[in-house]
C-alpha cells in the first residue's frame, strides 16, 4: 500500500514537472516572441513627416520619410546621385502620388537598412528631387517596408519600434482604441493601400491610411453631405503640408480649409480637426472622387502614440490629444 501511494505520488509529481515545463516553455515563447527586431529613432523633418536615418549598401546615413500612402520604398535623385543605382532593365513600376501616378524606371537599390530592419536586393524607383526651395530627403519608406513588422511610434521619445506581426506587448496596447484596416488593391497602386471606415461629423467616409500626408484631407463628396455643419476659415500658413501643397495643388484656390465638429475611425475620434477639401488627382487615379473619400493624415494618427501593424490589419491609438485651434 505504501508502495502503490508512493508510485501515485510521484506519478502527479511527473506530471506536475510536465505541465509546469509546458507552461514556461509557452510563457518564454511568447515573451521572445515580443522582444522588438529594432528601435529606430525618428524626428518630425521635411515639413512635418516622420524622417528616419538609413544606410544604403553600408553607405549614409541618408534620411528617408514614412509614408504609408506609398506601396514601394524609393529614392530620390539626389540619393542615386551619390549612389550610382543600376537599372534592371525590367519593366516600369506605378507609382502614385496625391497628384496622379506615373510608370517610372526600376532600378536596383540593393541592401536598405533602417537598424537592425532591412530590405535586400531592394528593386525601387527614383524620383525627382522636391523643387526648391524645399529639401528633399533621400528616399521615401513605404508599405513595402512597414507591412512586414508590427510598427509602434512613440510620439514623445520619438523612437518606432518594430516587432513580429501580433506580438506587441498587450500591456503596451491594453488601453488603445483599435481601428479595423482594410487592404484594398487599386489599379493605379502597384500593390494594396490601407483604408478604414469612418465618419465626418456624421457622414460616412473611407480614409487611405497616410503618414506621407502632414495635413488630413478630403473629397467634395465627402464634404458636401455636412457643408452646413462645417466652418470654413483660414486655417494659416501654419496648417500646410508647407510647400508641399503648393507644388500639389495647380490653383490653391480649388481648395478650401475646414474645421469639422469631428472626425471618427473606430472608435477613435478626433474633434475640432482642421481638414483640406480638394478632388486630389490621387482619388482620380483609384476611382473614388464620386465616393465620400479622404486621406487620414500624420496631423491627426501622429497626435498621441500609436501602432500599426498591417499583417493584422489594425491601427493603434493611444489616448488622443487634441490639438488647439
Amino acid at each position: 500500500m505504501k508502495n502503490r501511494n508512493s508510485k501515485g505520488a510521484n506519478l502527479s509529481a511527473f506530471w506536475l514537472i510536465a505541465v509546469l515545463s509546458v507552461l514556461a516553455a509557452a510563457i518564454s515563447g511568447r515573451a521572445l516572441a515580443q522582444e522588438p527586431i529594432a528601435v529606430i529613432p525618428y524626428r518630425i523633418d521635411y515639413d512635418g513627416l516622420i524622417t528616419v536615418e538609413a544606410t544604403v549598401n553600408g553607405h549614409g546615413p541618408y534620411d528617408f520619410v514614412l509614408d504609408t500612402g506609398a506601396t514601394l520604398t524609393l529614392a530620390f535623385q539626389n540619393l542615386a546621385a551619390a549612389e550610382g543605382f543600376p537599372p534592371t532593365g525590367g519593366p516600369k513600376r506605378r507609382v502614385l502620388g496625391i497628384s496622379g501616378s506615373s510608370e517610372l524606371d526600376t532600378f536596383v537599390l540593393g541592401e536598405v537598412s533602417f537598424g537592425a530592419a532591412k530590405l535586400e536586393n531592394h528593386i525601387g524607383v527614383i524620383l525627382p528631387d522636391w523643387g526648391a526651395p524645399r529639401r528633399t530627403p533621400a528616399g521615401i519608406v513605404g508599405i513595402d517596408f512597414l507591412k512586414r513588422y508590427a510598427v509602434v511610434f512613440d510620439v514623445r521619445k520619438k523612437t518606432i519600434t518594430l516587432y513580429p506581426h501580433g506580438a506587441i506587448p498587450k500591456n503596451r496596447i491594453r488601453s488603445w482604441k483599435t481601428v479595423k484596416l482594410r487592404p484594398r488593391s487599386y489599379a493605379a497602386a502597384s500593390g494594396a493601400l490601407y483604408t478604414t471606415k469612418g465618419l465626418v461629423n456624421r457622414s460616412p467616409t473611407t480614409f487611405i491610411i497616410d503618414l506621407g500626408s502632414v495635413a488630413t484631407l478630403i473629397n467634395y463628396r465627402a464634404a458636401e453631405a455636412m457643408f452646413s455643419s462645417v466652418v470654413s476659415r483660414d486655417l494659416g500658413e501654419g496648417f500646410t503640408t508647407g510647400s508641399r501643397l503648393k507644388d500639389v495643388f495647380d490653383d490653391r484656390t480649388r481648395a478650401r480649409t475646414a474645421l469639422l465638429n469631428r472626425i471618427q475611425v473606430g472608435r477613435a475620434s478626433w474633434r475640432n480637426a482642421a481638414v483640406w477639401v480638394y478632388n486630389a488627382p490621387i482619388f482620380d487615379e483609384i476611382d473614388v472622387q464620386r465616393l465620400p473619400f479622404g486621406l487620414l493624415g500624420a496631423d491627426l494618427i501622429a497626435s498621441q502614440d500609436f501602432a500599426l501593424d498591417f499583417g493584422e490589419n489594425k491601427l493603434y491609438l493611444s489616448k488622443i490629444n487634441q490639438p488647439e485651434r
